[in-house]
């Protein structure tokens, strides 16, 4: 048994101080683990494998999402259903796939610190994974397919995602397609597992209250056993290789009777740790992530266009992108796409829609506030600290980000603008009620 308390990736011991979240990073005999004390009446156990769509190969599709519902099928201690099991004592469980990290979460009551860490250690390492389920777990992952499909932002955001990453491994649905879902098999999936759930390419993190480190340690090398005998080397990972363009792309996905135009707009961007990581945050804030962004009062308030509309960030290990989505007049789809377009490329001049430095100000003040809100919990804050721990070997303070934010300069902003809301970086999905998309 080997527990290297208070030890970081780059070999330096201590405790990160920030706030209530005051995180230790330790290893487990080669597994990384976050513990985060916390005088709580919960506990929660997430764990985080370093694994997602972009791994999976092209007949395999949907095996990282299919394990993310399937190991809640029971495990070797637990032969029944782990949801099942953990609401009995009022507790939660989550998951979640990205392309590129699987996540399982168990929140319950602080009596049952040992329990919450068991079950996940067993839904890792040793999970039942039972042949006589699987025919009824396929049917659940196609009604899934056939639900996000009917969803009009959901189907945009795909295919939005299919335009700007064609020909790449993000390209590929993260739920895998009707064919592959039908062909999933449990050998294949105990041999994904095998392959990517492995200590060095999996952290654990816990939030809440327990008497010592050691005997949190000592469950933790209890209950994930399996995974850490596995000694597997983490395998080579997919890595983006962005795609050279001197053009907009644009596509429309046809629906019929559709009363309103679902569009989507996505600028390719950098990826997580760029040094203009925060200034891109500040400039999204300002765009359309808020309610006094460009484009929520403008296309919303001041035009009343649209009832739903925002900017988002999407950040991955070695790519990124600036996500716009809205519900327009099918109507008016002309003009109010036009507009959106003004707003974004407009962004860095001087005229109307330019940025300034009292834009930018107000930008850093409403980002303070939302750190000082997220790092406040614990419990919210500790998903985002796993995975940077994972992709970036670090984890930030409150401090560190406020201090990041304060750095960040009109410069800065204009950079991110030149570098990414381009028109040859373009990407537009409308999904709507046409034969043709009625854009200028």
């Amino acid at each position: 048994m080997v527990f290297q308390v208070g030890v970081s990736l780059s070999g330096e011991t201590g405790i990160v101080r920030n706030m209530a979240f005051h995180p230790k990073i330790v290893k487990v005999d080669g597994l990384r683990v976050l513990l985060v004390p916390d005088d709580r009446q919960s506990v929660t156990v997430r764990v985080l494998v370093g694994t997602g769509s972009r791994e999976e190969e092209i007949k395999d599709l949907g095996s990282a999402h299919f394990l993310e519902h399937f190991v809640f099928r029971g495990a070797k201690k637990y032969p029944y259903d782990i949801g099942e099991y953990v609401d009995q004592f009022g507790g939660l469980v989550d998951a979640y796939t990205s392309q590129e990290s699987i996540s399982f979460m168990v929140k319950m009551g602080r009596e049952r610190l040992e329990t919450a860490i068991d079950l996940v250690g067993q839904i890792v390492s040793e999970p039942l994974l039972p042949a006589d389920k699987i025919s009824k777990e396929k049917r659940i992952i196609i009604e899934e397919i056939k639900f996000r499909d009917d969803d009009p932002q959901m189907r945009a955001v795909r295919g939005l995602w299919e335009l700007m990453y064609q020909g790449c491994r993000l390209a590929r649905p993260l739920a895998g397609t009707y064919a592959t879902v039908r062909g999933m098999r449990v050998d294949k999936l105990s041999a994904y597992m095998e392959k990517w759930f492995v200590p060095g390419n999996t952290i654990v993190g816990i939030v809440g209250k327990w008497e010592s480190d050691e005997a949190v340690l000592g469950y933790i090398r209890q209950s994930f056993a399996g995974l850490l005998a596995r000694s597997g080397i983490v395998p080579k990972k997919d890595v983006y290789s962005e795609p050279g363009s001197d053009k907009a792309r644009i596509r429309l996905i046809r629906r019929l009777k559709m009363k309103q135009a679902t569009v989507v707009l996505g600028f390719r961007s950098f990826g997580v740790g760029h040094r203009l990581e925060v200034a891109r945050i500040l400039l999204n804030i300002i765009f359309g992530g808020g309610w006094f962004s460009r484009l929520f009062k403008e296309v919303r308030e001041n035009r009343g266009w649209a009832y739903s509309i925002g900017s988002w960030l999407e950040v991955l290990s070695d790519t990124g992108g600036v996500f716009v989505e809205a519900g327009l007049p099918k109507d008016n789809l002309a003009r109010s796409v036009g507009l959106i377009k003004e707003i974004v490329f407009g962004l860095g001049e001087r005229g109307k829609w330019a940025i300034s430095q009292k834009d930018l100000d107000l930008a850093k003040e409403c980002y303070k506030g939302r750190i000082s809100l997220k790092y406040d919990s614990p419990e919210r804050v500790l998903g985002s600290a796993l995975y940077d721990l994972m992709f970036e070997g670090r984890i930030y303070s409150a401090t560190d980000l406020k201090k990041k934010a304060e750095a960040v300069t009109i410069t800065d902003i204009r950079e991110v603008i030149e570098t990414t809301l381009s028109e040859e970086n373009l990407n537009l999905v409308v999904l709507g009620d046409y034969d043709k998309l009625p854009l200028r």
